[in-house]
């Protein structure tokens, strides 16, 4: 009944209502995604505070909070009433690129992300590696024994990671008092057909012109579906090797690729990783968009005012609590939000009128509620040495010299790229210069600073940029004629789907089927906030029995600040000194009662 009764008031009604009360001057599709990115922020924001308010997490604190957000909702529809979500027939494009996005991850998340095998449980695709630390955070959530989080695979130390996802699908899981993947791919599947009908509403406000719909639409299905042209590594493996092409899909990522040869794949799409594995961008992505389309209802241009536009200063503040409440969603974007919202402002010519330093206030104001979610992050980053200048992505081929720089992104970034360039170079693009902004800055980032320890992770700089490469693309074929567009959409769109292809189909081991009976019995008959010492592998056994443990892969660790070289040299003693004594005291100090012996001790 939980599915039924709280799952629409944790994903939809109250954003729903809360429209209702601000009236944004947003079309329908714009509108239903804003409800979903409203309730998801919202409600995991409640249970938070509601769980520090009574001393804990756990299923009292997800009801209490649906009973509020039934409340609210009941409220609203008294007092201002509350049409049902409708689309209208302009709209009706996006929702069909919504919905085809939304059955494309739900399919492949819900038979790719956690199969069932004779041999134990396989994750395909990056979920592979990704999973174990998503699935952990739930799950030791919804255990009992994590609140407020510590890291659950470094565990006495608090997370500092962006795990408002995983939380935001953990309270889905407790309220249904289920395990936490099928919330995940729940949750993952609506907010990509918030993110589709986010960008198309995004895209016909910045247009508005007779084809806006049009641009919104392309728009839309080149952010979910779109990427680079790593498909050309697949179609040289058919031509070159006699292994069936169903079996290569389910061998390769032919979106990003490693430790390959050249021509070398490492920007991946928006679904490749974006929609597939990393959760804080499947999150931070719509609300980003969402927090964008606010401000840009909110705020119109010079121009606009001097034609009749009013400010919206409730719509302002919405933007800038929606940017503000994005910090533990996802770390990497929260900074992005007001440097988008400036460059909209000097764009429009808003930054000296008379009404700037109010609407600055009602934006800033709600900054102050992600106080105590990134001054902990934010102090440890610098913790691992981590951030540092580079130019430029130490991802991208720089010793080979700049053509060959150039050419990694021309085909990492693709067909869309290039036209988003091109449209850059033509004077009449709407809102040139914001767009422009939006790419370029973005589009440096990465090139020259890195902030984690895995230059990797900077992508996602690449992945917020991809928004605004879309909507530059997509008004620059939007007059062609439709064999041409479809064109492009056929050689932008392949990589993505290859790599949904490896993502449902790959059969990479997570964990035997020793270690699931073992995790069947961690759940069954150790305490909630048990501590385990483990090897230092990926995945662990801990991860879905919802328990924490002392280490895991050393670069995840060093990611949020920490440095494991110390813990990781205590956990070789504890299993290889052949000293029980020395074990039981290195155990007792860092509060672990549980060792596990997988025979496995080569991961270490």
């Amino acid at each position: 009944m939980a599915v039924v009764a709280a799952w629409p008031l944790l994903l939809f009604l109250p954003g729903w209502a809360a429209l209702a009360m601000l009236r944004p001057r947003i079309d329908s599709a714009g509108r239903i995604g804003l409800a979903v990115v409203i309730s998801v922020v919202g409600s995991t924001h409640l249970v938070n505070g509601l769980g520090h308010l009574l001393g804990g997490y756990g299923r009292e604190a997800v009801f209490v909070a649906a009973a509020m957000l039934a409340a609210f909702v009941g409220g609203v529809v008294q007092r201002r009433g509350a049409a049902p979500p409708r689309l209208s027939r302009s709209a009706w494009p996006a929702a069909l690129v919504a919905v085809l996005g939304m059955l494309v991850v739900g399919v492949t998340l819900g038979v790719g992300m956690w199969r069932t095998t004779e041999t134990g449980i396989s994750s395909g695709g990056t979920n592979w590696s990704d999973l174990g630390v998503h699935l952990s955070i739930a799950e030791t959530l919804n255990a009992g024994g994590n609140f407020p989080p510590e890291v659950p695979y470094f565990a006495g130390e608090p997370l500092v990671y962006h795990w408002f996802a995983d939380f935001g699908a953990a309270i889905l899981a407790r309220s249904a008092d289920m395990f936490s993947i099928p919330a995940m791919v729940v949750q993952s599947t609506v907010l990509t057909g918030a993110l589709a009908l986010l960008v198309f509403s995004l895209a016909r406000r910045l247009v508005r012109d007779i084809g806006a719909r049009r641009v919104g639409t392309l728009a839309a299905a080149l952010v979910v579906f779109g990427g680079g042209m790593g498909y050309s590594l697949f179609v040289r493996d058919v031509l070159n090797t006699a292994v069936d092409p169903l079996e290569l899909i389910a061998m390769n990522s032919y979106d990003n690729q490693w430790l390959t040869d050249w021509p070398y794949f490492r920007v991946p799409s928006v679904m490749g990783t974006g929609l597939l594995a990393h959760r804080a961008t499947t999150a931070g992505l719509p609300i980003l968009v969402g927090a964008m389309l606010l401000l840009v209802a909110g705020l119109p241009t010079a121009r606009q005012r001097a034609a009749g536009w009013n400010d919206r200063r409730w719509l302002v503040g919405a933007a800038g609590l929606l940017g503000a409440l994005l910090a533990p969603f996802h770390f990497f974007f929260f900074p992005v939000v007001p440097l988008l919202a400036l460059t909209w402002v000097l764009a429009g010519g808003r930054l000296l009128d008379r009404q700037a330093a109010g609407n600055a206030l009602a934006f800033l104001l709600p900054y102050l509620l992600a106080v105590p979610f990134v001054i902990g992050p934010a102090l440890q980053a610098g913790g691992s040495d981590g951030i540092r200048f580079v130019v430029p992505w130490q991802s991208a081929p720089h010793a080979d010299g700049i053509p060959a720089v150039v050419f990694f992104y021309l085909t990492n970034l693709g067909i869309p790229f290039v036209l988003a360039v091109l449209a850059l170079l033509t004077p009449s693009v709407p809102r040139l210069a914001f767009l422009g902004a939006w790419v370029i800055g973005l589009f440096l980032i990465p090139n020259l600073v890195q902030l984690s320890v895995i230059d990797f992770d900077m992508n996602k700089y690449f992945q917020a940029m991809w928004i605004a490469v879309a909507i530059l693309a997509a008004w620059f074929i939007h007059r062609w004629p439709w064999p041409a567009v479809a064109a492009v959409v056929v050689l932008s769109v392949p990589s993505p789907l290859l790599v949904a292809g490896w993502t449902a189909t790959s059969r990479i081991q997570s964990i035997s089927a020793a270690e699931v009976a073992a995790a069947d019995w961690v759940r069954r008959e150790t305490p909630p906030d048990a501590v385990f010492v483990t090897d230092g592998w990926v995945n662990s056994l801990t991860d879905s029995a919802g328990r924490k443990r002392l280490t895991t892969f050393g670069p995840y660790i060093a990611n949020l600040g920490f440095r494991p070289d110390e813990r990781i040299a205590d956990v070789m003693r504890i299993y290889c000194a052949g000293d029980s004594a020395l074990s039981a005291q290195l155990m007792r100090a860092y509060g672990a009662t549980y060792v596990i012996d997988g025979g496995e001790a080569n991961k270490l």
